[in-house]
């Protein structure tokens, strides 16, 4: 696993062992991040259910600002740490061990709003569809944030709140969705 992009570009990335973490594949990672690269530069990004968190160091590697990394697996989170520091990060990233809906709870009252969310939690889970409702009710995305989702054909993200959903992208068993956020509506 390695840094397709950017300042950290060919570096390689730690995995945690075990199977309680599936990277993202580079093939998939490369479309991700075909996806949004004009819009990766000095943002705000929330990497969900990060895993080793190759998916918020490939924003950072690419330019941007912050990244939020949360997942609750300990070795996962070892390996986000270790490579954070390999790659000189730290200073530009927040990491969280804990529940990632808690997370967005706890956020809520902090007033920052991530420009872009990359969100690939277990795809047997309801994980998603449930961050994707604490995204809006609590008011974490800027106007035109983007929320990239990971997803299995037989389980798709369930988008509630104004959001303009892109037709779903097949790569090998994954699935990628793109959403743009348009903002809360109006009550």
């Amino acid at each position: 696993m390695r840094v397709i992009a950017g300042k950290a570009k060919g570096r390689e990335l730690t995995a945690p062992k075990g199977l309680n973490t599936r990277p993202t594949l580079a093939k998939v990672k490369e479309a991700i991040f075909g996806m949004i690269q004009f819009d990766i530069a000095d943002a705000n990004v929330l990497d969900l259910f990060s895993g080793s968190g190759g998916l918020g160091i490939e924003a950072i590697s690419r330019g941007a600002r912050r990244a939020v990394f949360c997942d609750r697996d300990r070795s996962a989170l070892a390996a986000v740490r270790t490579n954070l520091k390999r790659l000189g990060f730290e200073e530009q990233a927040t990491v969280y061990s804990m529940d990632s809906i808690s997370l967005l709870d706890q956020l809520q009252t902090s007033g920052v709003k991530f420009d872009i969310v990359l969100l690939d939690p277990p795809y047997e889970s309801d994980l998603m569809s449930r961050a994707l409702a604490k995204l809006d009710e609590n008011g974490l995305l800027s106007s035109e944030a983007l929320i990239i989702c990971e997803h299995s054909l037989d389980n798709p993200p369930v988008f509630s709140g104004n959001y303009t959903v892109k037709e779903p992208r097949k790569y090998g068993d994954s699935y990628v969705t793109k959403a743009v956020y348009a903002g809360a509506e109006e009550k």
